[in-house]
């Protein structure tokens, strides 16, 4: 059994600035590591909220996707809905990553935002979506 390198946990209040740009924990950038070279993999997640993933996590992810058998419509459909708006954010010195638009707009956030630690990777929530599946 391959030891996994993150273990985030924890759950953290923040705004989304008028610039699509989002705080991440100083507890979650620590965790992060050189290796990552500052970067998340922020991609759209299940339940309708966000996934963010250290870049070396994301190459896991993503070889699991292609591993899907493309022969099948329903996996092509699922991989390009997953690749289609994955993008690598690195955070400025203030620990900010800007969000794109049409990922702000799927998981419905405008303004507050819930970021949950979720084993290896981070949960962007809109609080108000979240408090209805809890």
């Amino acid at each position: 059994v391959e030891q996994e390198l993150y273990s985030f946990s924890g759950s953290f209040y923040y705004i989304i600035d008028q610039k699509n740009r989002l705080n991440i924990p100083a507890k979650f950038r620590k965790e992060l590591g050189p290796e990552n070279d500052n970067t998340f993999v922020i991609t759209k997640g299940f339940d309708q909220c966000l996934y963010a993933y250290p870049a070396t996590e994301w190459h896991k992810v993503q070889s699991q996707l292609m591993s899907l058998n493309k022969i099948r419509g329903k996996n092509r459909s699922f991989i390009r809905s997953i690749l289609r708006y994955t993008t690598h954010v690195k955070f400025d010195r203030q620990g900010r990553v800007q969000i794109s638009d049409i990922l702000l707009e799927y998981a419905g956030i405008e303004k507050d935002v819930e970021i949950i630690g979720f084993g290896t990777k981070l949960e962007i929530w809109n609080p108000e979506k979240l408090e209805h599946l809890d």
